[in-house]
């Protein structure tokens, strides 16, 4: 039986320390917002079409290939 209290005594500390170590690095350590852009192979934008608003500039559109189109 001292075993067993050895054990779970030795797993509960193990827990402790991983527990308190995300504690620290979530509220301590933030981190540094960067964008990411990746190339999307089989997909081109194209200028979108919209006459209504003439002052705003067009936003490109993404289309897939027609294989790739959700149906």
């Amino acid at each position: 039986m001292p075993t067993l209290f050895r054990f779970l005594a030795v797993l509960g500390t193990i827990a402790g320390v991983v527990a308190g170590s995300l504690y620290v690095l979530a509220e301590y350590f933030q981190p540094e917002p960067k964008e990411i852009s990746k190339a999307l192979r089989n997909v081109k934008a194209h200028p979108h079409e919209d006459t209504a608003s003439t002052t705003a500039p067009a936003e490109p559109a993404i289309t897939a290939p027609p294989s790739h189109r959700a149906q």
